[in-house]
Order: C-alpha cells, then sequence, then structure tokens
C-alpha cells in the first residue's frame, strides 16, 4: 500500500524568492501581474526557504479570509524528512495576497481533498494486481503472454481534470485517459472480473476512457534519439521480446492532494552501440491539464539529440507552431479521439533553450510513425517541456480550436510571467 504524502510545490523556478530576517517564514506575499485569472497556480517553497531546517513543527498556509489552503510537505530525496511545500491557489486578474504560513505539530496537519493519483498496479500473483511504490525490469522481462503483468500497461497518472499512462513493457509511449468526473478513477482500472490486467479502460464508463490511438506513433510525449537520418526509440521492442534498454525502474516519489511525482530511470540505452543513461520526473498538478516532463540525459553522443512529439492519426487540421522568447509552443486540436470520434488538443510547451527544429515522420514504414517531432537539446544537462491535452467532454469548450489555441497561449503566457513571491 502506498503511504499518501501531503506536500505543497511552488512553481517559480524563474523567479528567485525574496527573503526578510527571522527564526522561521510567516509570511507569503504574491502577486500576479498578468491581466488574467491563474486558477489552481501551483507553488513549491522548500524547507531551507522557509528557515525549517531544524524545526520541529510543520507548515500549513492560510489565505486572507482564515481558510487554510490545501498543502503537502514532499520527501523529496527519501530521507524520511519532508523538503518541500506544496500547494495550489488561485490569483484573480494582477492580485497581491499575503498568506499566513502557520506552523503547527506534524501529527495535527489537516487532510485535503485528493485531486491527484498515481496509479502502478502489477499482477504479483495469478489474480492478484497490488499496487507497487517501486519496480524494476530488465530488458528480456517483457512478457505479452496470457500473464501479462500490468494493470495499465504500466504507470498512470491523473488529476481532477485529466489522465495519462506510460507504458512500462518496453514501448515506453504515452497514452491519454479522457476524464468526465473530478474524483479519482484510475485505481480500479484496467482489471478484469477475475482480478488480472484486462482492457476495460477503452470502453467508455462513467469516469472516463482510454482516448487516444497511440499506434507507431509517440503517443503524445513519449522519447527518442535521433541524427540526421536515424531515429532511435526508447525501447523500440523487438517481437515483444527485447528492448533496447538494459533496465529500467519506476519510483513514486510523492503523492497527495496538490500534486504528484514519480521518476523512472532508463540505464544502458544501446544508442549506436553505445549506453547513455537518462530519467525522467513527471509531475502533474491539480487542477491543471498537463504533465511536466524533467529529464537528464548522461553520455549523449556528438550528433545525436533527443526527441518528443505528438500522434498525428485521424488529424486533418494542420500542426500549430509558436515562437516567443521563452518557449516553443506545438499543438494539434482535431477528431483525433478513438471511436466515437470526439475533439481532442494536444500540445507541448518546450523552453526556447531546449528547442532546436521541428519535423514529421512518415505515415508508411517502420519505427515511428504519423508524429509531429520536435528535437531538443539539453541545457545544464536537462530538457523540461511540458504536455497538455484536453477533451470535449471533459471541458464542452475544448470542442472549439479556437478555445484550446487560446488556452495554451494562456498558459504559455503565465509560464513566461511566473508570480513573484517574497517571504518573510
Amino acid at each position: 500500500m502506498k503511504k499518501k504524502q501531503f506536500v505543497v510545490v511552488l512553481f517559480l523556478l524563474l523567479s528567485p524568492f525574496i527573503y526578510s530576517q527571522g527564526v522561521t517564514i510567516s509570511k507569503i506575499e504574491l502577486s500576479n501581474s498578468l491581466q488574467m485569472e491563474r486558477t489552481d497556480e501551483s507553488f513549491v517553497i522548500t524547507r531551507s526557504d522557509l528557515k525549517a531546517v531544524r524545526s520541529t513543527l510543520v507548515p500549513i498556509v492560510i489565505a486572507p479570509n482564515g481558510d487554510t489552503i490545501p498543502s503537502q510537505l514532499d520527501d523529496m530525496d527519501g530521507d524520511k524528512r519532508w523538503d518541500e511545500l506544496a500547494f495550489a491557489y488561485t490569483l484573480k486578474s494582477r492580485e497581491s495576497v499575503k498568506l499566513t504560513v502557520k506552523w503547527i505539530a506534524a501529527n495535527t496537519y489537516p487532510v485535503f481533498p485528493v485531486r491527484t493519483n498515481i496509479r502502478y498496479g502489477k499482477m504479483t500473483s495469478p489474480g492478484h494486481i497490488e499496487e507497487l511504490t517501486s519496480d524494476y525490469r530488465t530488458n528480456k522481462d517483457i512478457s505479452w503472454s496470457k500473464n501479462y503483468p500490468y494493470q495499465m500497461d504500466g504507470i498512470a497518472w491523473e488529476n481532477d481534470k485529466m489522465g495519462f499512462r506510460h507504458y512500462f513493457d518496453g514501448r515506453n509511449n504515452r497514452d491519454v485517459f479522457g476524464k468526465c468526473i473530478a474524483t479519482m478513477a484510475l485505481d480500479t482500472v484496467g482489471i478484469g472480473k477475475n482480478g488480472a490486467p484486462a482492457n476495460t479502460y477503452q470502453v467508455e464508463a462513467t469516469w472516463g476512457r482510454d482516448i487516444l490511438n497511440v499506434g507507431s506513433s509517440f503517443g503524445l510525449g513519449g522519447l527518442a534519439i535521433a541524427s540526421e537520418d536515424t531515429i532511435i526509440q526508447l525501447g523500440n521492442v523487438k517481437k515483444g521480446i527485447e528492448d533496447n534498454v538494459d533496465s529500467t525502474i519506476y519510483r513514486l516519489i510523492t503523492e497527495g492532494p496538490v500534486r504528484s511525482v514519480f521518476q523512472l530511470d532508463h540505464r544502458g540505452w544501446n544508442v549506436n552501440n553505445r549506453k547513455i543513461n537518462l530519467s525522467q520526473k513527471i509531475t502533474i498538478w491539480a487542477g491543471k491539464r498537463n504533465y511536466e516532463d524533467l529529464v537528464r540525459i548522461e553520455h549523449l553522443p556528438a550528433g545525436f539529440n533527443l526527441i518528443t512529439g505528438i500522434v498525428r492519426l485521424q488529424n486533418k487540421m494542420p500542426l500549430v507552431h509558436r515562437e516567443s522568447k521563452s518557449y516553443h509552443l506545438m499543438l494539434t486540436h482535431d477528431k483525433q479521439t478513438i471511436a466515437p470520434l470526439k475533439q481532442m488538443g494536444m500540445a507541448l510547451v518546450i523552453p526556447s533553450s531546449n528547442f532546436v527544429t521541428a519535423f514529421d515522420t512518415p505515415n508508411k514504414g517502420t519505427g515511428i510513425l504519423s508524429t509531429w517531432c520536435t528535437k531538443l537539446v539539453a541545457t545544464n544537462s536537462k530538457i523540461n517541456f511540458d504536455v497538455y491535452a484536453t477533451w470535449e467532454q471533459e471541458e464542452s469548450r475544448f470542442a472549439d480550436r479556437d478555445y484550446f489555441i487560446s488556452y495554451i497561449q494562456s498558459e504559455v503566457d503565465k509560464k513566461s510571467h511566473p508570480v513573484k513571491v517574497i517571504l518573510k
């Protein structure tokens, strides 16, 4: 059984904190410079920034009206001590607000409504699926027999808006769940009547369904390595028996009411007879229609770049590219779901410092097909990008292409103008 951890997170890597002197922080001032509301804006403040390195008390955050703001305290490095406070708060257009930090005993920490979830279910004995917080497989552990072990082909994550999954069986592609309800649903999805994994999620249910046709593409946000004339997919299953990564490790980092985080470590990825290592830290926040992917890569051969992309199966409308000083945006919106066809939007938001160029893969042949791709370069040994998905049955306004494009553009604007945070 995984343990729920209550944590608070901050999305302000571009905006350093400003401090005043004191034993511990008692005030957080937030200022929104944009003329738009920032619903469920996400924040992370570290233990050291809160000046709580030696404190036996723990922080909660109080709104001006006296309400306790949903938050969590996360142990990010596994040392059994919280490292970060994460919370979500809605700021009105051009609003500045002063929040109070209250220090309480750890055993009195409030329980908040759960709005994020990670589910990694694996059949550990016939008819028994267990939820694991960590797992390991080699390039030989890819069983496509009747005893296929993975509940949803691998790790699934969701919030109150959308859901996603990663194929842990060697394919390493990304898929999307459309949701019709705000409550967490994926713990029970993909389990048959006999208790074994079953493809129940492609049948529309009250909670929603699997909506993306991945085929031989990346899906949404899968990874590969590319040179000028070669694409080597991460995993690239050979007849469902063996892949090109020596070992893959899954680890749940934290799971809570406002954010959930997990990590994948791919060790010994064979790229032109050279082994490279790649890790991914995936974060999903409450109230958002995206997840964050932070990639770190070691020993990348000269002349190769990391690539990711968006599937273009069933797509008739053109891909949209937009560039700003800080971000490169690529998005698609069309009736591109598994039947019945519904309007679905997908987008990648990439820091300009990580973006190189965009290209398409062919529709026929072998390898990665029918995918709009973007070539990426690491800065400071890391690449980060945001992956968005919307579905008209989750929110009817997303049936409109112009509305979706404006929504993604507003997300880019908010990332380009982070909330100013002052700690006192």
